[in-house]
């Protein structure tokens, strides 16, 4: 409600009796003044608050309910109220004050704290091998007529050895003769092959993490006024 309330809007009381006017907005109160020339202020907390509708503010407090600005200083003034112990002449009495104290409890949540990417890229290379390649060459070789004479017609156990005469020549005419020559060539031929795998795991780690947290603690202040009578120091409270 507290964002409701603005200054100008008109406040009715529980009764629907029209309060008065919001003046001004604080942290935990608002100031209404009412009359015919605004003579009278009220405060009203933000709790009091039951209902807005359009510019009108509805309260759950009656027109004696609600407190005058002078009554709300005063009690801010004063403080809380103060309990006070009504019991007899020499009867026994007891004030049980409960304090309390806040405990903080940390406990774990789970979040994303960062993520891994694996990438597999493909990278070239030049590999160099040395292979030996053979090739055929053409020597010709010219053989003088005394050369041949000497050499004599070969005989059938050196005919194997001699060499090899071109079939189909024809003295005094012209001829071609195709002698092919062969080499060798390197082919290069790929295969796929694992050469590493990559393992890729997760585990958790534990480690300890220090945290921080302020928590509130209700103490006992005891003040005597006048003569009182007591077992022991008045500051003997266990804080």
């Amino acid at each position: 409600m507290r964002t409701d309330v603005r200054e100008g809007m008109r406040v009715f009381t529980a009764d629907g009796t029209r309060l008065g006017t919001v003046v001004g907005c604080g942290e935990e109160t608002f100031a209404i003044e009412g009359g015919l020339l605004r003579l009278k202020s009220f405060a009203a907390r933000y709790g009091d608050v039951v209902d807005v509708r359009g510019e009108d503010v509805h309260l759950g407090l009656t027109r004696d309910e609600v407190s005058t600005t002078e009554e709300a200083s005063e009690q801010a003034r004063s403080g809380p109220p103060e309990a006070v112990l009504s019991a007899g002449f020499a009867t026994p009495g007891e004030l049980v004050v409960p304090l309390a104290h806040e405990e903080a409890h940390p406990h774990v949540v789970v979040r994303e704290a960062g993520q891994v990417r694996i990438h597999k890229v493909v990278r070239t290379e030049v590999r160099h091998f040395s292979v030996p390649v053979r090739r055929e060459e053409l020597v010709v070789e010219r053989v003088s007529e005394q050369a041949v004479d000497a050499e004599g017609a070969p005989t059938p156990e050196a005919g194997a050895s001699a060499r090899p005469v071109l079939e189909g020549l024809v003295p005094f005419e012209a001829g071609t003769f195709v002698i092919p020559l062969r080499e060798e060539r390197v082919e290069v031929a790929r295969s796929v092959h694992v050469w590493q795998e990559v393992a890729v795991s997760r585990y958790t780690d534990e480690v300890l993490r220090q945290v921080h947290a302020t928590v509130r603690k209700e103490t006992a202040e005891v003040e005597a006024q006048g003569e009182v009578l007591h077992d022991g120091p008045l500051d003997g409270l266990h804080s």
